[in-house]
């Protein structure tokens, strides 16, 4: 069996580290997908349920995780 391997292993995932609700996950690409990291999907639930801005170059999970902590060209 080929299991994916999740871009989380070893770190606090982003949505422990928003402290996203139950609610806000089962619909979160970042949480259903976990293989790869929140700034790779086009949108966050945040943004759509809550109205966050998607801005990567300011977040706290972008600045812990990101390598080169450079803005993606989608955020």
């Amino acid at each position: 069996m080929n299991q994916v391997q999740s871009f989380w292993e070893g770190k606090e995932p982003c949505w422990e580290m928003n402290d996203c609700t139950p609610l806000v996950r089962a619909k979160c690409a970042a949480f259903l997908h976990p293989e790869k990291p929140c700034w790779e999907h086009e949108h966050t639930r945040c943004e759509e349920l809550l109205g966050v801005p998607k801005d990567c170059g300011i977040c706290r999970v972008y600045a812990a995780y990101h390598p080169s902590q450079a803005a993606p060209a989608s955020c």
